[in-house]
């Protein structure tokens, strides 16, 4: 018995210093991409060419996906891929349905502070 509670505990202490010291980027870079649905009737641009979300965010996952080793946090996501064409250094932007228009990682930056601070659930309001 003694054996499977060192064990356990072995268990409990890795996975839960993953959580504290960090666990992988991967799910939450995941949904900083997908954030971008929430941009309704905006348009990514990449090296002058205006693309679709969906477009944009595969460009976006294949980019990361060939770099993950390299990638040990959502920030080094943001600055080093989602930020810039690789190839030409252009800064990529997203492009509002009134045509302002804004750098891809100022947005990004924005969004990931909203994911990791969610405004408190609303309670509903009891009725008298």
């Amino acid at each position: 018995m003694n054996k499977i509670s060192s064990i356990l505990l072995f268990t409990f202490l890795t996975l839960s210093s993953s959580f504290v010291f960090g666990a992988e980027p991967e799910d939450e870079i995941k949904s900083l991409v997908s954030s971008l649905d929430s941009c309704k009737g905006c348009v990514f641009i990449r090296n002058g060419s205006e693309h679709k979300l969906d477009e944009a965010k595969a460009h976006l996952l294949k980019k990361y996906d060939a770099a993950k080793s390299k990638i040990s946090s959502t920030e080094d996501f943001i600055k080093g891929l989602a930020s810039k064409s690789s190839i030409t250094g252009t800064p990529y932007k997203i492009k509002f349905p009134d045509g302002k228009e804004v750098e891809s990682e100022k947005w990004l930056t924005e969004k990931l502070i909203e994911l990791r601070n969610p405004p408190p659930a609303t309670k509903p309001k009891k009725k008298k």
